[in-house]
Formats: C-alpha cells, sequence, structure tokens
C-alpha cells in the first residue's frame, strides 16, 4: 500500500505527524508526506518516508493552482488529510484517490473555550491522527512524535554547544499572548544557574532580541535566530531536558526524547498539544477564565494565567531530569 500524508503547517504539527510514521512502516505501508516548505526540513534523512512533497503557498493561491498540484500527485492508493482546512479540503477534491480526513475536534476545543476543559478528557493529537487509519484497516497503538539524528549532525551542534551538561530554555511562541514572561525565564536560568546547571536558548529570528537581553542578564548561551529546523533538535537531543511556552519546541523535544516542561497560559493541555506522562508536564494555572483562546491570540490585560513561579518550573523540571550522579535538591 502506498498513502499520501498531508500535513502543511505549522512546525509542531507537522513534526506529531512523525507519531504515525513507524507504525505504518512497520505494516509495510509505503509513505509520502505533502508539507510546505521549510517544514520538509523536519524529516531530512529519514527512511520511513519515501519521500517528502515541499510546496510553496503560492500552489494554494487558486483553484487552478490546486488542480494543479493535484494533477502532480497520482500513484497512491489512499491519501490522509492530517490538517483539514479548506486548501487541503479542496485538494483531495481534485486527487484521483480515495482521501481520509483526521476529526479534528474544532467544535470540541471551541467548546472548551467556552465552558472551560477542567473535567474533560484531554485530547493528545497523535492519537487524534492515529484514528483517521483505521478507516482502511490499519491500528496504530501507543503513538509517540520520533525523528532521527545522525551522528554527524549531533557532531556538527558539539561544535556550538560544548557543552557537557545543559538545560534548553525556549522563551519564544507564535503569538505573544502564549510567552511565559520574560522576567521569569530568566528566574528559571539563574534557579538552574544556581544548581550549576547551564542553559542553552534556543528560538527563531523572532526571539533573537529576548534571546540577547537572557542571556546578557543570565550568562546562558544564546542561540536563538542561529540555528536551522535540524540544528535545534540536534541541539535539544543533546540536553537533560527542555523548558519551553506552548510552541513547536515541546514537540521537539518530545520527538528526539527529552523531558519537557511545557508552560501553557492562555491555551490548555485538554487541547491536544501536552506531552503524554512519559514525555514530561505541562503547567498551567486552570484559573476560571481559562483558557481563554484557541491558539493564543486573544489579548489579556492582567495575565493571570502566566502567575506561575520560576521554582515552580524548576521543580517540575528536576523531577523530570536524571542527574547521573549528582545530588538532587530544590531550588
Amino acid at each position: 500500500m502506498r498513502i499520501l500524508l498531508v500535513r502543511l503547517s505549522s512546525l509542531g504539527d507537522v513534526i506529531l505527524v512523525s507519531s504515525v510514521l513507524s507504525p505504518l512502516r512497520e505494516k509495510g505501508v509505503e509513505v509520502d508526506l505533502l508539507t510546505y516548505r521549510p517544514f520538509g526540513e523536519v524529516f531530512k534523512g529519514d527512511k520511513r518516508l519515501r519521500r517528502v512533497i515541499e510546496v510553496d503557498r503560492k500552489d494554494f493561491r487558486n483553484l487552478s493552482s490546486i488542480r494543479s498540484l493535484a494533477e502532480s500527485l497520482k500513484g497512491y492508493d489512499y491519501g490522509f488529510d492530517l490538517h483539514g482546512i479548506l486548501k487541503t479540503y479542496l485538494l483531495s477534491r481534485y486527487l484521483p484517490f480515495p482521501v481520509f480526513r483526521y476529526k479534528k475536534r474544532s467544535l470540541l476545543r471551541r467548546l472548551m473555550v467556552i465552558f472551560k476543559p477542567f473535567r474533560a478528557k484531554w485530547l493528545y493529537v497523535p492519537e487524534m491522527y492515529s484514528e483517521v487509519f483505521r478507516k482502511v484497516g490499519i491500528e496504530i497503538e501507543n503513538p509517540r512524535p520520533e525523528l532521527y539524528i545522525s551522528p554527524h549532525e549531533i557532531e556538527k551542534v558539539r561544535e556550538v554547544v560544548p557543552l557537557k551538561e545543559f538545560a534548553v530554555v525556549a522563551p519564544g511562541a507564535r503569538w505573544e499572548t502564549k510567552r511565559y514572561p520574560e522576567e521569569k525565564f530568566g528566574n528559571v536560568i539563574e534557579l538552574l544557574k544556581s544548581m550549576g546547571i547551564q542553559s542553552v536558548i534556543v528560538g527563531g529570528k523572532e526571539e533573537e532580541e529576548i534571546g540577547k537581553k537572557l542571556s546578557s542578564e543570565t550568562g546562558a548561551v544564546n542561540l536563538c535566530g542561529k540555528l536551522t529546523i535540524r540544528e535545534s533538535l540536534s541541539v535539544i537531543s543533546l540536553s537533560i531536558g527542555v523548558i519551553s511556552n506552548d510552541s513547536a519546541v515541546v514537540h521537539m523535544a518530545r520527538a528526539v526524547k527529552r523531558p519537557v516542561v511545557a508552560i501553557f497560559g492562555p491555551t490548555h493541555p485538554a487541547f491536544g498539544f501536552a506531552p503524554y506522562p512519559d514525555e514530561g508536564v505541562a503547567i498551567t494555572r486552570n484559573l476560571p477564565c481559562s483558557p481563554c483562546s484557541l491558539h493564543g491570540k486573544t489579548k489579556c490585560k492582567n495575565r493571570e494565567c502566566f502567575e506561575i513561579l520560576a521554582e515552580e518550573v524548576v521543580s517540575k523540571f528536576l523531577s523530570l531530569v536524571e542527574f547521573r550522579g549528582r545530588k538532587k535538591g530544590k531550588p
């Protein structure tokens, strides 16, 4: 069986597609992935995929371009839409093979924003992706994001981060309202430093300024805006663990099997993007007003959801990390 997976964006969601690749490969399924450039870089050298097809947003600019793209996608038994937006729906209408769409549960998530999810069963995106394959008789159990980093990639980033033991700190997020306050991230880094744990700050070009500031104030290594996606994955894989906002870095850590503390503010772990308990921990205050947003775009005056002490963040982190001979302590 040869199938096409479609997940165009965003980085974290594309990384979570990796959770179904090993089970599909084990069942003898040949898999191609269609995604936006540059997210295909995530799967560089990944032998579980026959092919990664990177496209640009212009390939979806109108019906004519979508039809043209569909005509180039041939030779598949089935397609699986793991995005569930209008663009991918229109693409599926032109594809010459059956396409199944995963249940995005958008309504349920929106109801969570209205009625709050404190007693709701948490969703997990890898499980949601896995469900759709039952339509062709494929059962996927215990899906987990997983990416492979080559020894060459590891050695390359060792030259950039020549530290024996360090934590990765990711202060960025797509929306400003999803970001744990900068000064509190500084407190986290200082607490780690007081325990002999150095920090490496990662992020995109958007986080260059905050990275520089935190680095100058704390002495942490700043790599914001300096790494490719694969290099970021490699650095994370060398760390003892990760502390991050609700962002793609959480899923990077999960995919390279590093313990992660994920800090949630206006969004909520129940939406599906929290680490599994064996992957890390999600911190959320569960306020009466939380979650106030599906994606974290909503403006907030007081940001009470981020009244999370740095001591709590570090304590959770230490509970996840094996110290390999270092005496464990609390901040």
